[in-house]
């Protein structure tokens, strides 16, 4: 029984994630993950991102949600899966890892402090590609660290390149450790990698041509820079996430650095990218995430095993930290439940809208945090298949503006706007929608704000 305890830890520790997040997989709410449910069915109707329609990010996730609506057709359920799934397999492979290299106890620590983050519980339930990445880079750092099988893992890390881009610099300071340590090794590990990242890009370039670069690459490079909300983002993630941060700084007290150096590098330099970008969103970090949650493991065990002369003061320390950890994670999984998880409240009552204000044949438009879950809930589609229409795609001018807003006067459309915010934060957009569409209804919504749908019938 001992020697299974861990065992028996790390599966309670996986029932009381569902029990947390159970709520957060049946529920469908607004927001950028519909933006890549509806670019799936849009896959798995054979239509190709980059060139068929703008998706800013290699192709690999699109195919995923993909496979999963050619089996499910739109179930938010089996959508969600993904994610969450992923969230499970990156925890798990995160305490094979730590387990094998650094110890039971080192798997333990490291388990909880990731599984149990604000942001990975939060995420799971949400398809923003980065958790996706994530797992991929976790079972990656397994096969070349733990079984020293660098094909196989530059296969993964290849997998993780072309699933989110971000994932580039977690997977260089792996190299650039690799190199350090060895040639062979690095030649296997980057000829592996670059395969799968080179053969992927090449095909999206030969498919999609300057479409696939620009929206990919370019993209991201021009988009608006706005280093005060970079910061607050930044900020608010350690806040929320602030026991994971906590326990990676006590590495300092690791017994083991020298094997683990690697992933202190890796998170580094990815939490030092990340200062960096033109726009940076929570989801974001959670590519550095397992390997802070092993650095933290380690610490956790580290100063516990420095303490082995003062029982009494160890004893309090444990029940102190461990107290601290069930109440904050007890206020995150309420908060998470009221709030987190809320669901859409105005979505069923603006879905039945759509579909007694229009015909089967009536696109939609607008909003891309609405837009693609009425479109995937009334069956409709989107005009022009433009389904990202967040204001970063227009001011970069990767899509025009005028040209789309001009399109739109030969369509039959239902414009759903949200407020002033998104799409409709562009006074051109107002102006389009005041001289070209009728106003049909107006919904409230407690936690988004409101909704407006708007009628425009082709000139």
């Amino acid at each position: 029984m001992k020697n299974r305890l861990h065992y028996i830890l790390f599966s309670v520790f996986l029932a009381v994630f569902l029990i947390i997040t159970f709520k957060g997989l049946l529920t469908a709410q607004p927001g950028d993950e519909n933006v890549y449910y509806y670019m799936g069915r849009l896959a798995a109707e054979g239509k190709v991102p980059h060139k068929d329609f703008f998706y800013a990010h290699p192709p690999l996730q699109v195919y995923a949600l993909s496979l999963i609506y050619k089996i499910f057709g739109f179930n938010i359920i089996a959508l969600k899966l993904l994610p969450w799934a992923s969230t499970v397999a990156t925890v798990f492979f995160l305490f094979k890892t730590a387990k094998e290299k650094f110890g039971k106890a080192a798997a333990i620590a490291s388990s909880a402090i990731y599984l149990f983050s604000y942001s990975v519980m939060f995420n799971s339930v949400f398809s923003f590609g980065t958790e996706l990445a994530a797992m991929f880079l976790v079972i990656g750092a397994y096969f070349l660290f733990n079984k020293s099988s660098c094909y196989t893992a530059g296969f993964f890390f290849g997998l993780a390149s072309v699933t989110r881009l971000l994932s580039l610099p977690v997977i260089l300071a792996i190299l650039a450790a690799v190199f350090i340590s060895g040639r062979k090794t690095f030649w296997k590990l980057s000829s592996a990698f670059l395969a799968v990242f080179i053969i992927v890009n090449i095909a999206f370039l030969i498919v999609g041509g300057n479409s696939y670069f620009s929206s990919v690459y370019s993209y991201h490079f021009i988009k608006s820079y706005s280093p005060g909300e970079n910061f607050r983002e930044y900020a608010d993630i350690i806040k929320l996430n602030w026991i994971l941060f906590s326990a990676a700084l006590l590495f300092v007290f690791a017994g083991e650095k020298r094997k683990a150096n690697v992933f202190a590098a890796a998170s580094v330099a990815y939490l030092l990218f990340l200062l960096g970008l033109k726009k940076l969103f929570g989801f974001y970090f959670l590519a550095a995430f397992p390997f802070l949650a092993i650095l933290g493991g380690l610490g956790i065990v580290g100063a516990y095993n420095r303490l082995a002369n003062y029982k009494k003061l160890r004893a309090f320390l444990t029940i102190f930290a461990s107290l601290l950890f069930l109440w904050n994670l007890s206020s995150d999984a309420l908060f998470l439940h009221k709030v987190g998880y809320a669901g859409f409240e105005r979505g069923d009552a603006l879905a039945e809208a759509v579909e007694l204000k229009s015909n089967p044949d009536t696109m939609l438009f607008g909003d891309d945090s609405v837009v693609p879950l009425l479109a995937l809930m009334t069956e409709r589609r989107i005009a022009f298949d433009l389904v990202d229409t967040n204001s970063q795609v227009f001011e970069s001018e990767i899509v025009s503006m005028k040209e789309t807003l001009e399109s739109l006067k030969h369509k039959d459309i239902l414009f759903i706007a949200r407020s002033a915010q998104g799409i409709s934060s562009f006074g051109e957009v107002r102006r389009f929608l005041n001289e070209e569409c009728d106003l049909l209804s107006t919904f409230h919504d407690k936690l988004e704000g409101s909704y407006l749908i708007y009628k425009c019938e082709a000139t």
